[in-house]
């Protein structure tokens, strides 16, 4: 028996295009540049670490005071230049969160165990020399210097770590002189009234400290974020209520419950452009997702931890809150309004990460619009794909029912689990092969004339497990075999090998 005889390959063509995919991030081949680090006033973070330099640089022309708030330090160069100001005897003070809260608050790989330890070693190089007090509501991002003689500062989304500094999209905005002392007017009140733990000496850790009972919260013009106040919402749900046609926001957390976030969501059902930063993250994906939904642009990015919002009416936000609870309801947050230059300058940033931004949401994208690279949303995490033209599937090797016609129905496609094939085209190949003769089958004889002995028909034919089959074994047999079919009422053809009787 010839084997190639008697098999048979099949192709069928099935076109995915238009099944539609859960909520996808879609990569982006064409993105844009990125500006330079250092602007006029509005400054990112990079790998020329221009921002950590600006710090550095504060620090370094501080002649009576400092004053820090970070979430987390663990940056050398800022380290270096806290350490020198205590030592040329300016007073240096540091406001971080408890370490109770850090590694838990922001995961993603913002926090991982070899910055932690970083951070832990800052404590004991820095404790003797700098005054750290620390509270699990600390989150406000800012630097200032001399606020009484010489009030300079810079406030940042960033936390002053080297990843933040150099490797996430991060901001920094210069100080005027009155918001510098606004922000240390703030940040003096929440050391001395709200902070619960203070490290003096290495050798003391951090110790429970209580108010001083003497402070009264300040009246600034900075919105921020307090026990007593929520002035950095308010403002926020005014910028977004006040935009005309178009809103750009960015932020690493996102509440789909939240009202500001609500808020952005129904801007865009209403028509408004609503431009979206955001990391990709599994906890944010309900709120981006909603964004999406409602007609917002939605573009992803690996590290992005910057918090802003732009304005179409000339005004802007930049700030240390996340768009949730723990940042717009509660806690120590500080953010800065900016308007004119300032505001058109930090346009100019967010429009330049949009345009380099490796990922686009798509809500519901049919398989058709998505090519190459993306990230398919699944209720719990992200699934990475690679979505081509075409792509062959083996449906496998299966038996006709006779040797005369090797075809069967077409096979259905194996599942591939929740998600389709990633290709617009599946060529769906199968071979089907001729049933064989069992070698158990029974051959059945001509019937015998007279007293002539009983002869095999030809090709011969048997019983084989219940069915009448005529037997060949090559194909230039088929012709005489679909005869008997016919005259023997026949169920099928069989093949049976060279070796059989």
């Amino acid at each position: 028996m010839n084997r190639s005889d008697w098999l048979k390959n099949h192709q069928r063509l099935v076109d995915q295009r238009g099944v539609e995919l859960p909520p996808t991030w879609v990569a982006r081949e064409n993105t844009g540049p990125v500006g330079d680090e250092l602007g006029q006033h509005v400054h990112t973070s990079g790998r020329r670490r221009q921002v950590a330099r600006r710090v550095a640089g504060l620090l370094a022309g501080a002649s009576d005071m400092a004053v820090v708030s970070t979430f987390l330090l663990a940056d050398p160069d800022v380290e270096d230049a806290l350490m020198a100001a205590a030592q040329r005897g300016v007073r240096v003070y540091v406001m971080l969160a408890s370490e109770a809260r850090l590694g838990r608050e922001e995961s993603d790989g913002e926090f991982d165990r070899r910055v932690l330890s970083e951070h832990k070693e800052m404590l004991k190089r820095l404790a003797g020399h700098v005054l750290f007090r620390s509270a699990p509501h600390f989150h406000a991002k800012v630097v200032v210097v001399d606020p009484q003689s010489n009030p300079r500062g810079i406030l940042l989304t960033a936390n002053l770590t080297r990843e933040a500094l150099e490797r996430n999209e991060e901001l920094a905005v210069d100080l005027t002189a009155q918001e510098a002392r606004d922000a240390a007017s703030l940040l003096g009140w929440a050391m001395w009234e709200t902070a619960e733990h203070e490290m003096v000496d290495p050798a003391d850790r951090f110790r429970a400290v209580k108010p001083m009972g003497s402070l009264e919260p300040p009246a600034i013009e900075l919105p921020a974020t307090t026990p007593e106040r929520t002035a950095l919402r308010q403002r926020a749900l005014e910028l977004v209520d006040g935009a005309r046609d178009r809103l750009v926001v960015a932020s690493f957390g996102w509440d789909a419950e939240h009202p500001l976030v609500r808020r952005l969501i129904e801007r865009a059902r209403e028509g408004v452009e609503v431009v979206v930063l955001a990391r990709l993250r599994p906890s944010v994906m309900p709120a981006l997702i909603r964004l999406s939904e409602a007609g917002a642009t939605v573009y992803g990015f690996r590290w992005l931890h910057a918090k802003a919002i732009w304005s179409d009416q000339g005004e802007a936000l930049v700030m240390s809150a996340n768009l949730q609870p723990e940042g717009l309801d509660r806690g120590l947050e500080l953010g800065l309004e900016l308007k004119g230059t300032r505001a058109e300058e930090l346009h100019g940033r967010l429009r330049s990460w949009a345009a380099a931004a490796r990922w686009k949401l798509e809500h519901g994208p049919s398989l058709g619009d998505v090519r190459g690279s993306a990230k398919v949303w699944n209720d719990r995490e992200f699934v990475d794909i690679e979505v081509v033209p075409s792509l062959e599937v083996s449906l496998g090797e299966h038996v006709a029912r006779s040797a005369d016609d090797l075809s069967v129905e077409p096979p259905a496609l194996p599942s591939n689990g929740a998600l389709p094939r990633p290709a617009h085209e599946l060529v769906c190949t199968w071979a089907v092969t001729a049933p064989t003769l069992h070698r158990k089958a029974k051959e059945v004889f001509r019937a015998a004339k007279g007293d002539e002995k009983r002869r095999s028909y030809e090709p011969p034919v048997f019983k084989d497990r219940g069915r009448t089959v005529v037997a060949v074994r090559h194909a230039d047999e088929l012709h005489a075999a679909k005869r008997l079919l016919g005259e023997l009422s026949a169920d099928a053809v069989v093949v049976r090998a060279e070796g059989d009787r």
